[in-house]
């Protein structure tokens, strides 16, 4: 049995249908990937059927996907050889196969690749679908492919840093004319306007500071230990995880949002890695005055099913993640600007984490205050899912329709 429990002859029955596909190939794909490869860490954040809930459960998510798929079956998909990258359970597989696809290889680097290969069978596409099991870096496919399919998406679109894993497979192996799903993404971010948010946070730090002299007082009468030394060093970590961590979950429907601006809107086809990690921009917040100072930004991001077609146009699908849009288990990146932003110009970088380079770092340059300051300040962008935004004195709640789920990626 092959790595995913393929056989010999299923893989040999493969590469005849690949011989047949207009996707084939002699030249070879073989490139050595300059980025990191996907941590074992990462991996086990989607190890088990129950990391898949909350996006089985996400219905914007699920239903782009199908409904793209289901649109371009005769355009994209009848006859065709089709890679699904991050398979997961199998869901977008089997969606390719009753679409008509030819052959559909689905790369999976978990354990849920088992079940990937059960679905198939239960679907009625064993003979259709081949489970690859193992990082996309280091498989080999025995044709190029038709079709690139991959729900690749993190938090504020790109933490996780899957994309990268998604453009190597996309060099390597989507042939000349192929198409990728999704074809385009755009990241965004705006003023948010939810005055009990940033309040809150510092009622949250007081909180835990509150406890930490309960556990000094404890400390003290039953050892004889002062930790009140300790206690500026815990306020400083309170400080640092509140207000140089971003926020992750859904924005309140009372919440006001501003004018959207776009940090990346990219083509999926020709976008290269320097293009989304590493970069600065500078956007304007218009809504920023020193009398209506802005005190969070929150970002989100959309992406497109639009290959050959206009936007608009019958069969081009977009999955919206807005706060304006229906729910996801994505939600939405809130930072807190401490201080408020009393001008519109503001700095935006984004980096990958020195830490890991599945995590993000989002640095943020503007003016504050009267007369102005410059201001710098960096928040992580982490796995961490907090639900939505708490008010002082309560934890975090988690969003409603099973979106209570650490994962942010099929």
């Amino acid at each position: 049995m092959l790595a995913g429990g393929s056989s010999w002859p299923a893989r040999a029955t493969a590469r005849l249908l690949c011989i047949m596909s207009a996707a084939s190939t002699d030249d070879s794909p073989n490139k050595v990937s300059a980025n990191p490869l996907p941590t074992a860490e990462y991996f086990a954040e989607y190890g088990q059927l129950y990391d898949h809930v909350g996006m089985l459960q996400d219905e914007q998510r699920m239903t782009a996907y199908h409904d793209a798929i289901k649109l371009n079956a005769e355009r994209h998909f009848k006859g065709k050889v089709v890679l699904d990258l991050g398979a997961g359970t199998g869901v977008l597989s089997i969606w390719a196969a009753q679409a008509g696809a030819k052959h559909v290889y689905a790369v999976e680097a978990t354990d849920v690749a088992t079940h990937a290969e059960k679905m198939a069978e239960a679907h009625g596409f064993g003979s259709v679908i081949t489970v690859l099991r193992g990082r996309m870096e280091e498989l080999e496919l025995p044709c190029k492919v038709d079709v690139l399919l991959s729900e690749w998406m993190g938090y504020f679109l790109l933490r996780e840093s899957m994309v990268q894993s998604v453009l190597l497979a996309r060099d390597r192996w989507l042939a000349p004319g192929g198409v990728m799903y999704p074809s385009s993404a755009r990241l965004l971010v705006a003023a948010l306007d939810d005055p009990p948010f940033v309040p809150s946070r510092h009622s949250e730090v007081e909180r835990h500071v509150a406890d930490w002299d309960v556990l000094a007082s404890d400390m003290s009468t039953r050892y004889g230990l002062s930790l009140q030394a300790l206690a500026p060093a815990w306020r400083a970590e309170q400080e640092q995880y509140t207000f140089r961590q971003a926020w992750q979950g859904l924005v309140p429907e009372s919440a006001g949002i501003g004018e959207p601006q776009v940090l990346l809107d990219v083509d999926m086809g020709t976008v290269q890695n320097d293009e989304l990690f590493g970069w600065s921009s500078t956007v304007q917040i218009s809504e920023a005055t020193p009398e209506t100072p802005v005190t969070a930004l929150v970002g989100w991001f959309d992406v497109r099913f639009c290959a050959g077609l206009p936007e608009g146009a019958e069969g081009c699908v977009t999955l919206d993640t807005s706060p304006t849009a229906a729910p996801t288990h994505w939600a939405h990146t809130t930072v807190p600007l401490q201080p408020p932003l009393t001008t519109p110009t503001v700095g935006v970088r984004l980096t990958q984490s020195t830490r890991s380079h599945h995590d993000l770092n989002l640095t943020l340059s503007y003016d504050a205050g009267a007369p102005p300051e410059r201001v710098g300040a960096s928040f992580a962008i982490t796995a961490e899912f907090r639900g939505t935004h708490a008010r002082s004195g309560e934890a975090g709640v988690a969003p409603a329709d099973g979106f209570a789920y650490d994962d942010d990626a099929a």
